[in-house]
């Protein structure tokens, strides 16, 4: 029986109506058709597949590129005691085997895969057998070659429709452009979709760019001026430790997260930084993909992010609950130079390309011919490290790679622990009494933890030595042992990515890169290099550029950004400004400055010295500002 979507939304979610277009999406899908749905980041994608796959019998197929995504929707449809799962390359055949049977015998709602598990023999043959409602296809710009993440595995989407045919299909994305959005139809063989594409206007979101020479000077006054919580991007490993450390010695509570911190620590940060632990993360882009935080004010780029498409994803991640936020974007003259430079010497040389590919299979010892559909957890440091290699450079050869049929690489799951028993209960009490060395720790296993003997649960060996007087490493020892004599499968937390060799090695002379896996590729990452550049400079509003970039052109002006609130006040009457601040509370410069961004920084300091000789401001030894209004 089929129940109606707003009582599925009030049930689960505890809202009584839908966002703007989120109903007309819902209601196309529920009545089966194939459906595009492009909304902004923060504007409820998900909701538009997970809303009607609960409203209907059976399971909603969910594919997503990042593992990230995966999890925090897993989890939070787990909160809300809805069944959901997913697989990625770091979990066992042994995990994966009982998952896959539980979508089709365990009532399970939601299966979440990545495109490459598409490609899978074990997964095709119990994918005929699940009783399918709905296909969503999640980042749906991954299939088109002229998208930012392009991921080939994506084309491989289409062919499993013909074991469900008369399932519909939905794609959501936030990011598409119009020729993006046409090749998602194309390359999905959506049969006459409704298409739907929400404005990217975000009237709550400030879109400020400034040309700064000292972005931390100006990244602190605004964590002071805006409070609250907000992210910090900055491009490499060492400006976020850098900048965390400036934060906090300047008193704003800074955390750091970037792809070398160990998987715990990453754990212990994002949910720390989610109960306001700490006020500001600063993050390489490695964090925020599946982080759903509605209360951030601020994200703040400390330079340029290398296209509009991530830019906006970034940003957009601001201001979720609907409240007044910013996306803040600094650079100058020196910083844009440096990174049009670097974005040409990242593109190898096909020959280096190639070098890559030989010293993956050196480093992996595979043979030549050999290696088809084998599979390798890949530390990309190690690598670097053993080549004398960027790990960039390196990450770049490997997408080349991909994107020519060679190999495919899965992201860094970072999964946590997890048992599950392989004895039944009385199996496992039998095994008890005969083992009292092991009763104990079986019986804090299961009075921590619930539905051992049905699913993979997750466990954390930390808690387990505190609670057993143990070390980590003897809770580890004991679980392997356990596992090995078959009483549970124990699988320990992963982080690494893995690499998938999809032909045997072969040699130099053969390797082909194709033009739209090298030269077309550097010709669009130039491309919207340049469109973030013109972004930098536009002389309009902001909000109406990214939405013309993506399709919107009748878009109305957003009325917020940096723009927009300088046209606000055509005639600048800027002695009323400084005056109405500085009787409001006396300020420095740089405050002053910050608070009205939307006056050119010459103005406010012509004005500034005009009232000072006039006698209307004073400057006290702290050189704070006040308003003494003496002019006659």
């Amino acid at each position: 029986m089929q129940a109606e979507p707003l009582e599925i939304l009030e049930q689960y979610w505890g809202f009584t109506s839908f966002r703007p277009k989120q109903s007309d999406i819902i209601y196309a899908v529920m009545l089966g058709q194939d459906t595009l749905a492009l909304m902004p980041t923060g504007g409820g994608k998900s909701l538009c597949f997970q809303v009607p796959a609960l409203a209907k019998e059976g399971i909603c197929v969910v594919i997503s590129p990042l593992v990230a995504l995966m999890k925090d929707q897993v989890d939070r449809l787990k909160s809300m005691d809805v069944r959901a799962a997913y697989i990625t390359a770091a979990q066992s055949r042994k995990e994966i085997d009982h998952l896959l049977d539980s979508a089709i015998y365990g009532n399970m709602k939601f299966l979440y895969v990545s495109p490459e598990r598409l490609k899978s023999e074990l997964f095709i043959e119990r994918f005929k057998k699940m009783p399918v409602n709905l296909i969503a296809v999640d980042e749906a710009h991954c299939i088109s070659q002229w998208g930012h993440d392009f991921r080939p595995a994506y084309r491989e989407i289409s062919g499993i429709r013909e074991h469900h045919p008369n399932v519909p299909i939905i794609a959501v994305t936030a990011s598409a452009t119009p020729e993006v959005a046409d090749d998602i139809v194309e390359q999905l063989e959506l049969n006459a979709p409704a298409r739907f594409e929400s404005s990217m206007v975000r009237k709550n979101l400030n879109y400020v760019v400034l040309d700064e020479v000292e972005p931390l000077g100006r990244l602190l006054r605004a964590c002071k001026r805006i409070g609250g919580s907000g992210i910090v991007y900055a491009p490499t490993r060492k400006q976020v430790r850098a900048t965390a450390e400036f934060l906090n010695s300047h008193g704003i509570q800074a955390g750091y997260y970037h792809a070398g911190i160990d998987a715990a620590t990453k754990e212990k940060l994002q949910q720390d930084w989610l109960k306001n632990k700490f006020s500001v993360m600063v993050a390489t882009n490695a964090f925020g993909m599946g982080i759903d935080k509605p209360d951030v004010r601020f994200v703040v780029h400390i330079q340029p992010p290398q296209n509009l498409e991530n830019y906006v994803q970034e940003a957009g991640r601001a201001g979720r609950d609907g409240d007044e936020s910013w996306a803040i974007l600094m650079w100058n003259t020196k910083m844009v130079e440096r990174l049009t430079s670097q974005l040409h010497d990242r593109f190898s040389p096909k020959d280096q390309v190639k070098d890559t590919y030989h010293q993956l299979n050196s480093f992996f010892q595979i043979a030549f011919a050999a290696g088809l559909n084998e599979q390798f957890t890949f530390d990309l440091s190690a690598f670097s490290k053993q080549y004398d290699r960027h790990p960039r450079d390196v990450y770049f050869d490997i997408e080349t790679l991909e994107m020519s049929g060679y190999l495919s690489m899965s992201e860094g799951a970072m999964l946590p622990s997890r048992v599950m028993f392989q004895m039944q209960a009385q199996e496992l009490y039998n095994f008890q009494v005969r083992n009292e060395q092991h009763d104990a720790f079986i019986r804090l296993l299961l009075r921590t933890y619930g539905g051992l003997f049905e699913t993979y649960s997750r466990i954390d060996e930390h808690f387990l030595a505190r609670k057993t007087g143990w070390s980590t490493g003897q809770v580890r020892e004991t679980l392997a042992r356990l596992d090995n004599m078959q009483v549970l499968s124990y699988r320990p937390r992963t982080e690494h990515p893995t690499i998938t060799f999809l032909t045997g090695r072969q040699q130099k002379e053969n390797l082909i890169i194709p033009p739209e896996a090298y030269e077309e590729r550097i010709e669009r990452s130039v491309s919207r290099w340049e469109a973030m550049m013109r972004y930098l400079h536009h002389d309009g509003c902001r909000s109406h550029f990214v939405a013309t970039y993506f399709g919107d052109e009748e878009s109305a002006l957003c009325g917020v950004c940096d723009w927009c609130r300088k046209e606000k006040i055509v005639a600048y009457d800027v002695r009323e400004l400084i005056k109405e601040s500085l009787l409001s509370a006396p300020t420095d410069l740089s405050g002053l400055i910050d608070q009205h961004s939307e006056v050119p920084r010459e103005e406010i300091i012509t004005q500034l010295n005009r009232s000072m000789d006039d006698g209307e401001v004073s400057r006290d030894e702290e050189d704070l500002l006040h308003w003494t209004e003496e002019r006659n």
